[in-house]
């Protein structure tokens, strides 16, 4: 999937959560291929990293998504991935669990899915 086709449909799946902004110029070591978003509502804000690569999302990547989050004063973070380490669901399981910083990873293909439904 190119660039514009994946942020194109991350853009269709955010819309059902709440009014979405495209971030330009957040600063992000790997801006080409990460999609910074904002996603929020009368309630909450969440910031939203899209990765466009086929690599798997680890533990790094989310304790810099937990700093992020805190610089933007969101309520939390939705991070969209191909594939995610074990231990990046058990590193947010336990922040969940410590009532920290609110991340939801969610696989691009469970992303495709919704959308998918979404239209039938």
């Amino acid at each position: 999937m190119k660039s514009e086709d994946f942020k194109s449909q991350v853009g269709k799946f955010l819309k059902r959560y709440g009014k979405v902004k495209i971030l330009e110029n957040l600063n992000c070591s790997d801006s080409s291929r990460v999609l910074p978003f904002i996603v929020e509502n009368q309630e909450q804000k969440f910031a939203v990293f899209a990765f466009h690569w086929k690599k798997s999302i680890g533990t790094n990547t989310v304790i810099k998504i937990e700093h992020q989050v805190k610089e933007m004063n969101c309520d939390g973070a939705i991070v969209i991935g191909s594939i995610f380490s074990q231990n990046s669901y058990d590193m947010v399981q336990n922040l969940h669990k410590r009532d920290q910083t609110r991340i939801i990873l969610i696989k691009k293909d469970e992303m495709n899915e919704i959308l998918r439904n979404a239209s039938r």
